[in-house]
């Protein structure tokens, strides 16, 4: 675990950014833990990531040009279990440019208080996706941030197939090249019924055999981050509106995916 958190020092080391903010937040167990925003105002990017008290390290990216969220996850494996190593995970989906404010915005803020903890203003609940497909090339066509930032996942980048058509096709691009750069997951895991003969692929926590192919289902909760802008009016623009804080938020993401054996998905819940 040490020579991992030494990776994400560097990781944000290197990195050319224009703000960073580490923020004390209590979660909704109570329990206080630290995240990390980093706002790059030249790549219209920002970055929050934090360590969760179960080991598992969350980094979710925002690329505001290109409409890219990329929610990278990293499991440690649980000896108990048999598990060895670690995993890491990256889920893209179409940003919602309103529920995150731009890193020209987030670039501004300043903490007076950096020691204070942060609790959330608003909870905006669960958010589900369920994964279709590897992203593959498309990630990179999609998003060279995201590219970056889900490198060391590999083969386990998942985006719903749905959403590549929300995404406007990248100077001299048809939209259809995204498409053609994902592989779809089989057609059985992705019905209820059987597919060709194939039965259903039925969830991971209910398949004891880990040679088997099912459904992994992952939960990550944001405890808080801004997630819009206030205004308010009075003397110092003559009765105008004028910026004078952020709205924060909290929202849980619900991600099920297909792994080809139920040992490749290290959280069965």
């Amino acid at each position: 675990m040490q020579n991992y958190m030494n990776i994400i020092v560097f990781y944000a080391i290197i990195q050319p950014i224009n703000l960073q903010l580490l923020i004390n937040v209590k979660n909704q167990g109570g329990d206080v833990m630290q995240e990390n925003i980093t706002a790059n105002v030249s790549e219209d990017t920002v970055i929050l990531d934090f360590l969760r008290l179960d080991g598992v390290y969350v980094s979710q990216l925002v690329d505001f040009t290109n409409e890219v969220e990329a929610m990278k996850v990293v499991i440690p494996a649980e000896e108990e279990l048999g598990q060895s190593g670690h995993q890491t995970l990256c889920f893209l989906t179409h940003a919602a440019q309103a529920d995150f404010i731009a890193p020209d915005a987030m670039a501004k803020l300043r903490q007076k208080n950096p020691g204070t903890v942060r609790v959330a203003e608003e909870d905006k609940g669960w958010r589900q996706t369920t994964a279709t497909a590897w992203a593959g090339r498309a990630t990179r066509l999609l998003s060279p941030a995201a590219a970056r930032h889900c490198a060391t996942a590999r083969d386990r980048v998942y985006l719903r197939a749905a959403d590549l058509t929300r995404w406007a096709p990248r100077p001299g691009m048809e939209q259809s090249t995204y498409s053609s750069e994902v592989t779809p997951f089989p057609a059985h895991a992705l019905s209820p019924d059987a597919v060709d003969g194939k039965p259903a692929v039925g969830p991971c926590v209910a398949e004891n055999d880990t040679a088997k192919e099912c459904i992994c289902h992952l939960e990550v909760c944001v405890n808080w981050y801004p997630c819009g802008l206030k205004y308010c009016k009075g003397k110092p623009q003559g009765g105008l509106s004028y910026r004078c804080g952020i709205k924060t938020c909290h929202r849980c993401y619900r991600y099920h995916y297909y792994v080809r054996r139920r040992d490749a998905c290290l959280s069965y819940t």
